[in-house]
């Protein structure tokens, strides 16, 4: 009988925060413990690869759950082959053997995200000890986890307009559903002890925007809007950059509540 990795990641924090209470009654190192976590969005501050200065109008995506792990992110120091890279794009930042490690935490929550507002996930069930990293999943957002259907069935949605140093704009209207929905390895280092404190999740709109050309987006409807054809670059594009661990920039909020 084969179990999903997400049931497996979820048993392995459960087994980690049982076996604190287990034992022949020695002290343990790790201590169980709660914090908030938190997501938010930070703005592209200048044009992209393509020369687009992007304004994001709507940013959504579904996330959770959020899990921690002990395992540090080693960036490979040689660049490995992205196809992606033949028509225009960049290759993504691509960890180096990374093992996650024990699970220390996670918030089990699905909810929709409005990025350009920001969202409180809710409290992490976990323990003290030494983090390494995180993992995102964007879920398939449904009537209850996106009650006002801002998503329409995708995992991420954006809305915007961009303009070309050359003088051309394209008001754009994107969706993504990644083929794996599990965002592994992103970066955060921290000794979570018992000192008060919060976790924010920073999500990098100008690194997912990073490499569309809106050139290669759809002529625009009649109310103006283009779109993102399935096998245009501009999709592509944006995908990759949902899928690049570094534009999640986690942080140690010091002194909030837990």
């Amino acid at each position: 009988m084969s179990h999903s990795p997400a049931l497996l990641r979820t048993c392995a924090v459960a087994a980690t925060l049982m076996s604190l209470g287990c034992g022949d009654g020695a002290r343990t190192e790790a201590e169980r413990r709660t914090f908030n976590v938190a997501m938010t969005a930070t703005l592209p501050t200048g044009p992209n690869e393509h020369g687009w200065t992007v304004t994001p109008e709507q940013a959504q995506l579904s996330v959770g759950p959020v899990r921690f792990f002990e395992g540090r992110v080693l960036l490979s120091r040689a660049p490995r082959f992205d196809w992606y890279s033949l028509i225009g794009g960049t290759a993504n930042a691509h960890p180096g053997h990374y093992v996650p490690g024990d699970a220390l935490g996670e918030v089990l929550n699905v909810q929709t995200v409005d990025l350009l507002v920001g969202r409180d996930l809710g409290s992490a069930n976990a323990v003290t000890g030494s983090y390494g990293s995180l993992e995102l999943t964007l879920a398939t957002p449904t009537a209850t986890t996106d009650a006002q259907n801002l998503l329409g069935g995708h995992q991420v949605h954006v809305r915007g307009t961009a303009t070309h140093a050359a003088g051309t704009t394209v008001h754009f209207d994107a969706a993504v559903d990644l083929p794996k929905a599990a965002i592994e390895g992103v970066r955060f280092e921290r000794e979570v002890k018992q000192e008060p404190g919060s976790v924010r999740i920073a999500v990098d709109l100008g690194k997912w925007l990073a490499r569309i050309d809106f050139a290669t987006a759809s002529q625009p409807d009649a109310s103006g809007i283009s779109t993102f054809p399935a096998d245009s670059q501009a999709q592509n594009a944006l995908v990759r950059g949902v899928e690049d661990t570094s534009a999640y920039v986690v942080t140690w909020v010091e002194g909030a509540a837990q």
